[in-house]
């Protein structure tokens, strides 16, 4: 049955319609993932520094790619501010971190050892430490929002590809996605009062390629106080 849209899926609609390059396309190719995302060799690695929310034991390091751009005799890697080059490419506000960011590499405070999140191919396009969950069961967790499969086949990784929800501890250790396979996250929140993360999701159910108005969305949340920590989907039109 299909569900009503929220505002924030409007804008969705609103931004697809404005682009006639489909966020999924439908093929049969044996191909592995990361034989058809292309890699860019001008690319630099970098890594900005380290990341760490007050209370927690480990600090988080950034990183990413930038592509030099050559001015003269001098190679400029970016700009944090006007007129000032440096590494911003990951941007905090509070418990939030949002970037375009290639891994994270996690460090406890009493050790020289990085472990990195994930040894995938993916992009990283935002992490958030859920609080109020530390303060109430001890639980350090970080949620996430990633880019992790070219769905559009242009074989590269951008804001044209599903995006999904992703969940690990403190430490990076049991990084897991949430939201099901080749459906869009269309919004997600922490409601702090039960220490839960609630989502929505669209799902492309007539397979043209977009998110509008024909396909379904699905409705989740993740109880952390629970064991399971399973996700459970549930359906606030009907119920």
């Amino acid at each position: 049955m299909k569900q009503l849209l929220t505002p924030s899926f409007f804008l969705i609609l609103l931004l697809s319609c404005s682009d006639p390059q489909p966020r999924v396309v439908y093929d049969n190719t044996s191909d592995t993932f990361e034989d058809q995302i292309l890699i860019d060799t001008s690319a630099i690695a970098l890594a900005g520094l380290p990341i760490h929310f007050d209370s927690t034991t480990f600090l988080i390091h950034p990183i990413g790619q930038y592509t030099p751009e050559e001015r003269g005799s001098k190679i400029y890697l970016g700009s944090s501010s006007a007129g000032s080059s440096g590494l911003a490419f990951a941007y905090r506000s509070g418990n939030s971190i949002s970037g375009n960011l290639d891994n994270l590499k996690f460090q406890h405070i009493d050790s020289a050892e990085l472990l990195p999140l994930t040894d995938n191919q993916l992009k990283i396009r935002s992490f958030t430490f859920f609080r109020s969950a530390f303060h109430a069961s001890k639980k350090e967790t970080l949620i996430y929002t990633v880019t992790d499969k070219d769905s559009n086949k242009d074989k590269k990784l951008d804001d044209r590809d599903i995006e999904s929800l992703y969940i690990s501890s403190i430490d990076g250790q049991n990084f897991r996605k949430l939201s099901p396979d080749s459906h869009e996250l269309v919004e997600w929140k922490v409601m702090e009062i039960q220490d839960r993360i609630y989502f929505i999701t669209s799902e492309d159910i007539d397979k043209n390629g977009e998110f509008d108005q024909s396909d379904q969305l699905h409705y989740y949340y993740l109880d952390l106080k629970s064991d399971s920590m399973d996700v459970v989907e549930y359906n606030p039109i009907n119920n």
